[in-house]
């Protein structure tokens, strides 16, 4: 047959348009030459019919590894990431559980699955816990010295371990020279190590202990860290002070912390009270009664004064700045109460030196207070749950309500928690049978079903006694109402949601508690020394000043490390085991009172009912289990009251954030920050390690840090008029009025027309989403101001972090200039910056832009604000009295913000000299459309979105508007009927929002949702046209916009494209062992997620995946969740449609940091909102050139063809499926082809037999010996014949005659570029404006 098949014309027709390199099958089943074995291809089948699998890849240190989304990425997932992360998280436990033990025994099991480093420091971790516990010191070294190198061979006797070994001898009162014996040993284990690597451990080792090795090693100061050396030298001699160490008590103490209960504040316990507000030169707000409220307020508290210094010498400071700050008593204890307005002092400093030395003065004084501010801030969130035990038992003793909230929930808890301990107690005493060695005998003894809870309570045992009962009481009570009262559905939520839920909220609460045992324990010794009374007869005051100053840096220092080594999280699975367990303690224990009537009675009964109700229900077909709690309760509770219940809250920072060095080590100093905002996707941060470790994305650290580093502080005379229009509870603009309750309109009576009682359902229903609405809005704006109000006078900062686009963003959630239009009218720079003539002019043109003049040119911009002086004067001095012209701007706060600083400015007599504090904005013209047609090089598309210079200001939107206008008109000139009725309404505002999401695509059902929106807003919301009208008009805009942006909306296609063949792609390296006898179930996954690099490096991953959902039996029910280290195939839809708009994104953030970081080298302060840059008004000028400069960096480059280059790389050698006609030629060779090799395998071959044979190739290709080369370019399979082929020409005609081929990956060619030339936005005024 094969025979024939050469001869055919089809042979001859395909060797000649493929040249020599194309010999056919025949090299598959028959010798080429004598010198050629019979059959030179039979191993090629012989694997085949074996299913060999994939050889593995090993790292240095030894790791399974495989690949992410590319073979050609040097980015790898360990494959035993799962048992890693579950032996590690496990590790961690045992040892904070003192189950050493078992600990032992995990320890070799991670040995063979982690890598050199990461062992390391699991190693020395446990080395660490066990060494604060009673273990004799000869115990300790014989695990180290002796058993260690026989289990662990690649083990490093590294410092770290040494140091553990000399604290635990020198702690352990030896009077011998024991420490001595060990350092030698260190020294003598590698010829690099020295002495002095020792002291890079002074956490663990001590200044005690570090003292005495100095001393018996007569060792200088140098041979200390820098950062402690003038610590070492306070005084000539040294410091002889005793050991502070305590073995006894210092084995617990971490445990002690961690269990501790802290006294609740007086606020926490009384319901009616909330924590009191800092003593601020401003009028306090009546808060909304919320807990969340009194958390924001208790987290403020960290503003008081640093108790570190005395309040005399404070205000000895601050007189030498103000002196209106006399010095006062020294034990004063009114500063902690008394009005310090850092700002105002600034203000009055006049000389560069009196500027610097408060600054420095300030970054002193701060560094105390944030650590307060952040621990606070951390406790706040704890107290969100843990003080509402204390309202839980008030309740109890007042007298509420028997069928109150507060009272069902003590009444809940005080039943709960019983359970919870017993619980915990047979967690222990799993443990300790573990621990004795008597598990085998003590099985026997146990029934099936004991044996099964037996075996069950051991996975999640040593998680579940790592936090008090108490908490996981109250924890689990909390976190189950806030997820029902914060979701969409009120009437139940997912099991497997739920035990997830609760499971990582005790384990944040467990990583919060570690952080603060970490900050007391490791500087104990700090502490201790620094009251001894040998300190302080050696150390003078400035001394201790310094002593302070380094205490503080080193406490930071050892938080970074706890963070840094905090490699994983708790499993999902142990996760869903501790919730679990706690929800169905919760169930037997909620119940709730009911009343009815008898109905054959008529008396009236009542009884007790589960509260939460444990149920399953179908959901697309699929049956689910669902937690519901029982109406009358949720009835009594409203969604405000537990928000946020556990979320820590991040607030403004007192000094500069920690600047970006790593994918996890910047921002706030005391909390995890994570540069990327990412969720269970380790493939994202694996690239991000890659690109950290590899110093390639130090621009992004760059930007990131300028905009941390950007100070700000509070506009109190916008907070002074906010606030006195928020204490009178009156609706005033965009702040809604205080209402108690919903007011309904009569229920109508039971015998009521239908379609009365429907139409009253709709208002009932309209009101209700209405109260609670304004609500939840006037919670934020209570929030917003209430953090406004703590830092009145402060000099702020908010760090940022990074969605996977590189987009940033303030990391502070409350109050930041991301905020809504109060949010950013409380804001002002805290430097501040003399107008000038053009910084003049740019004020006024700002107050034009705020108040919805943007689309006018300039001048008339500036004509606006000096024709409007009296109205702004009269607003700025009256601002609620007068005729509030500033009222009907379209940002109000904003523009009255502007308004006060121009009064202020037109008071001197030289306007020009005013110091400006307020930020002025430059913004993009639908920035999206600017990027687009900058990579099309459209002229016209280019030209409505002023990148062409124009002396005025094009609108895209008016554009559009007006080539949508022109299809309607020639619609409605046709007789349709929608045209008709819309062709006089077709406006700016209509078209606006659709012609801005379509650039991050917005699909023809959003579009047509978005114009029905603006419809409605014309016509009515009962016009029954306007749905199908904004269909209509969602086509026009596409049209019309597709029109403007040819080369644009190519780019766009082209982009879509790329991703469609690459989420679509397949790799080469599968594993044929997936092979089955049939090729309808050997289907191959997709795996690859479209990757590609910003241009300032950093790896973008779209995290779009079907993630599968693993089954885990819980003793609620069987769950399945999610397993991020399982290898999902992508979600090629997600991929496709969210790539165009995410290219985009990542162009707009790459301009931004790009422009940043130029504007902090200029020294300019800094801010951005995505495309809107911000500056000071008198340095408008030289930011506008830095952003159109950074805008012609980005695009000289042709972006779209470094973007083909680099998927051409990442994804060379993957194939792709593609269909082809199966009468046609390439169709007829494929199936000659796959039945030839059928035959030889002895089965029908499948679609991973064709990828193992194009692999094989592929690396026959690829060989040095020439000989095997040969073989490559004579072997003929179902991928090699469609090289150089263009399958366009083979298309199918329909279904039928479809046959499905494995193609090499190729990209379409790039679109055409248009003629517009970028270099000419460096003279467009109106670019940005």
């Amino acid at each position: 047959m094969l025979r024939s098949y050469y001869r055919s014309t089809v042979w001859y027709a395909t060797r000649r348009s493929y040249g020599t390199a194309f010999v056919g099958t025949q090299c598959l089943c028959r010798p080429m030459d004598p010198t050629v074995p019979q059959d030179q291809y039979s191993h090629v089948f012989d694997s085949l019919k074996k299913s060999m699998k994939k050889p593995q890849v090993h790292s240095e240190n030894g790791e399974t590894l495989d690949y992410f989304s590319s073979p050609n990425d040097n980015v790898f997932r360990n494959i035993n990431a799962k048992e890693l992360n579950h032996l590690w998280t496990l590790l961690e436990a045992c040892t904070i559980s003192n189950d050493f033990l078992r600990g032992k025994k995990i320890m070799e099991n991670l040995f063979h699955t982690s890598n050199k480093t990461e062992f390391q420091i699991a190693y020395a971790r446990y080395l660490l816990s066990w060494s604060k516990t009673p273990v004799s010191l000869l115990e300790l070294e014989e695990y180290v010295l002796n058993e260690s190198p026989i289990l662990f061979p690649t083990l490093e006797f590294d410092s770290k371990i040494a140091s553990i070994l000399v604290r635990k001898c020198l702690s352990s009162g030896s009077v011998d020279n024991g420490y001595q014996t060990i350092i030698t040993k260190y020294i003598k284990s590698n010829p690099s190590n020295r002495i002095e690597d020792l002291f890079k451990h002074l956490d663990i080792l001590g200044f005690d202990n570090a003292i005495v090795i100095l001393k018996a090693y007569h060792l200088g100061r140098e041979s200390i860290p820098s950062r402690f050396r003038d610590i070492f030298d306070l005084k000539d001699e040294p410091l002889a002070i005793s050991s502070l160490h305590s073995t006894t008590q210092e084995s617990n103490d971490s445990q002690i912390c961690i269990g501790k209960k802290i006294t609740a504040p007086l606020y926490f316990e009384d319901e009616t009270q909330l924590p009191p507000s800092l003593d601020k030169d401003a009028q306090r707000l009546i808060g909304v009664d919320t807990f969340g409220l009194k958390v924001i307020r208790h987290s403020l508290l960290g503003l008081q004064a640093n108790s570190s210094n005395s309040n005399g010498e404070l205000f000895s400071k601050l007189q030498s700045f103000d002196e209106s700050y006399a010095p006062r008593e020294s034990g004063d204890d009114q500063l902690a109460h008394s009005t310090i307005n850092f700002f105002e002092i600034k203000k009055l400093l006049k000389t560069p030196q009196q500027q610097e030395d408060f600054e420095k003065f300030l970054d002193a004084y701060n560094t105390e207070r944030q650590r307060l501010l952040e621990f606070q801030s951390l406790d706040g969130a704890k107290r969100k749950w843990e003080q509402t035990l204390e309202d839980f038992k008030e309740s109890n003793v007042v007298n509420v309500p028997s069928r109150s909230i507060k009272n069902y929930l003590w009444k809940w808890h005080s039943k709960l928690l019983p359970l919870i301990k017993e619980e915990v107690s047979k967690c222990q005493k799993t443990l300790s049978i573990i621990g004795a060695g008597n598990l085998s005998s003590y099985k026997t003894k146990l029934s099936t079903m004991e044996r099964k809870a037996f075996n069950e309570r051991l996975e999640y045992a040593n998680y579940l006694i790592l936090v008090s009962p108490d908490k996981m009481s109250t924890l689990t009570i909390l976190e189950l109402l806030k997820i029902i009262f914060t979701g969409k559905n009120t009437t139940g939520i997912r099991t497997a949601r739920a035990v997830i839920s609760v499971g990582k909220a005790v384990e944040l609460e467990y990583r919060s508690e570690r952080l603060l045992s970490k900050e007391i324990d490791v500087f104990r010794n700090f502490r201790t020394m620094k009251n001894s009374k040998e300190f302080k007869k050696l150390v003078t005051t400035g001394s201790k000043d310094t002593f302070t100053k380094l205490l503080q840096q080193s406490r930071s220092a050892s938080i970074d490390t706890e963070l840094e080594e905090t490699l994983f999280n708790w499993p999902n699975e142990i996760k869903a085991k501790i919730g679990s367990v706690l929800i169905s303690l919760l169930l037997q224990s909620a119940k709730i009172d009911v009343q009815g009537k008898d109905p054959i009675t008529n008396e009236d009964v009542h009884g007790q009912v589960p509260a939460i109700f444990h149920q399953y229900q179908y959901a697309n077909g699929n049956k689910i289990g669902i937690l519901k709690f029982h109406h009358d309760f949720t009835a009594k509770l409203s969604k405000d009251n537990l928000s946020g219940a556990v979320q820590p809250q991040y607030l403004p920072m007192l000094v500069r954030p920690k600047p970006w060095l790593s994918h996890n080590l910047g921002g706030y100093y005391y909390t995890e920050t994570s540069l990327i905002r990412t969720k269970d996707s380790p493939e994202q941060l694996a690239y991000i390690k890659a690109a950290s470790e590899n110093d390639t994305i130090d621009k992004v650290y760059q930007g990131l840090t300028v905009l941390g580093n950007t100070p700000w502080t509070i506009n109190s005379k916008i907070f002074d008029v906010i606030s006195e229009v928020w204490n009178s509870g009156n609706q005033f603009l965009d702040i809604p009025a205080i209402q108690d309750s919903p007011i309904y309109p009569p229920q109508p009576p039971s015998d009521a027309d239908p379609s009365v009682i429907r139409d009253w359902k709709y208002q009932v229903r309209k009101i209700s989403n209405k109260f609670s609405s304004d609500r939840s809005m006037r919670c934020d704006a209570n929030y917003k101001l209430e953090t406004a109000r703590g830092f009145i006078g402060e000099r702020i900062y908010f760090p940022h972090n990074l969605d996977f686009r590189g987009r940033a963003y303030p990391i502070s959630p409350h109050l930041n200039h991301l905020g809504n239009d109060m949010s950013r009218g409380l804001l002002l720079f805290w430097e501040g910056k003399e107008l000038g003539e053009r910084g003049l002019r740019w004020l006024k043109i700002h107050l034009a832009n705020l108040y919805g003049l943007d689309k006018e040119t300039l001048n008339k911009r500036e004509q606006f604000t000096d024709l409007n002086r009296e109205n702004i004067m009269d607003s700025a001095t009256k601002p609620l009295a007068g005729k509030g012209w500033w009222k009907s701007s379209e940002k109000p706060w904003q523009t009255l913000s502007v308004c006060i600083e121009l009064a202020e400015a037109w008071k001197l007599e030289n306007p020009n000299k005013f110091v400006s504090h307020i930020p002025v904005h430059q913004d993009g013209t639908c920035n999206g459309l600017q990027h687009y047609a900058a990579l099309g090089g459209d002229v016209e598309g280019a030209t409505q979105v002023n990148l062409m210079p124009d002396d005025k200001p094009n609108d895209v939107y008016s554009y559009v508007a007006q080539l949508v206008q022109k299809r309607v008109d020639i619609d409605a000139t046709n007789g349709h009927q929608l045209a008709l009725k819309l062709q006089r309404h077709i406006k700016r505002k209509v078209v606006k929002q659709t012609v801005m999401t379509s650039v991050y695509g917005v699909t023809y059902i959003g579009a047509s949702d978005q114009i029905d929106r603006r419809l409605k807003e014309i016509f009515g919301d009962d016009d029954p046209d306007t749905h199908v009208a904004g269909r209509y008009l969602a086509l026009q805009v596409f049209s019309s916009i597709r029109e403007l942006f040819t080369g644009a909306h190519e780019i766009q296609d082209w982009l879509a494209e790329a991703s469609k063949k690459i989420t679509k792609s397949i790799r080469m390296d599968i594993d044929t062992s997936m092979t089955k006898k049939s090729s309808k179930s050997s289907k191959i996954s997709h795996l690859a997620s479209v990757i590609w690099t910003s241009p300032l490096g950093l790896p973008i991953v779209q995290p779009y995946r079907s993630i599968g959902k693993k089954q885990v039996a819980t003793n609620l029910q069987t769950v399945f969740i999610s397993d991020p280290h399982a290898v999902s195939p992508v979600d090629s839809r997600k991929q496709t449609n969210a790539f165009p708009p995410n290219y985009i994104h990542s162009l707009d953030a790459s301009h931004m940091l790009l422009s940043s970081i130029e504007c902090g080298q200029r020294k300019l302060s800094f801010a951005a909102v995505h495309d809107s840059y911000w500056t000071h008004a008198a340095d408008v000028d030289i930011m506008n050139e830095i952003l159109r400069d950074a805008f012609v960096k980005l695009h000289e480059t042709d972006l779209v063809q470094d973007l083909k280059d680099e998927f051409d790389r990442r994804y060379q050698g993957f194939l792709v499926v593609e269909s082809v006609s199966k009468k046609s030629v390439i169709g007829q060779q494929i199936q000659e082809l796959r039945q030839e090799f059928s035959k030889r395998l002895g089965r029908k071959i499948t679609t991973a037999d064709e990828i193992y044979l194009e692999k094989q190739r592929q690396e026959y290709l690829m060989s040095s010996d020439p000989r095997t080369r040969e073989l490559g370019e004579k072997m003929i399979t179902t991928v090699s014949i469609l090289e150089n082929v263009d399958l366009d020409s083979f298309k199918p005609k329909n279904s039928m005659d479809k046959i499905s081929i494995l193609a090499p990956f190729k990209l379409p060619e790039i679109p055409a570029k248009g003629t517009f030339d970028v270099r000419l936005v460096k003279y467009s005024t109106y670019f940005f404006s």
